[in-house]
């Protein structure tokens, strides 16, 4: 089977693209966050630069900068990603309608019964019996319609 893509739409990839990119931000602040704490902890020990912190006034603690970074950063990756596949869904868009979308061939798989193989040996046959099998007994013949089951003529008589 062929299939082409001919648009993506707006709205289904602005959704996705702004969750995605709201996680994906997210995780990278977290390790960005703590890259720069790991940086900042450091330079404090550092006689040069002790004289900062009186330029700029109280430096920031290092729990409200990993708080405050994986935050930011997943807004700011979600915003600005998801402008980028905006302007990306809209020149495909417009590609796909002069040229022709991607092309999709799709063929269908037929699965086959998987077998687990429980030990090396091969499996074997069942024990042959070595008595014979007794016959069925023989099929129950009905009443005739005149005589009535042995259960029904003991209740009359009883009467």
């Amino acid at each position: 089977m062929k299939y082409e893509l001919k648009a993506i739409g707006y709205w289904s990839a602005i959704k996705i693209s702004f969750v995605i990119n709201l996680i994906i931000g997210f995780i990278v602040g977290i390790f960005y966050a703590m890259f720069m704490g790991l940086i900042l902890s450091l330079a404090a020990q550092f006689p040069l630069f002790g004289g900062m912190s009186e330029a700029y006034g109280e430096e920031p603690s290092i729990g409200a900068l990993i708080i405050i970074l994986p935050i930011m950063f997943s807004f700011m990756a979600a915003v600005f990603n998801t402008i980028f596949i905006i302007i990306a869904v809209f020149i495909y868009n417009m590609t796909a309608r002069f040229i022709g979308g991607l092309e999709f061939d799709f063929t269908e798989i037929k699965l086959q019964p998987v077998v687990a193989a429980t030990s090396a040996a091969p499996p074997q046959a069942p024990a042959a019996r070595t008595e014979p099998i007794p016959p069925p007994p023989p099929p129950v013949e009905p009443l005739p319609p005149d005589m009535t089951p042995p259960d029904e003529q003991t209740d009359e008589s009883k009467e």
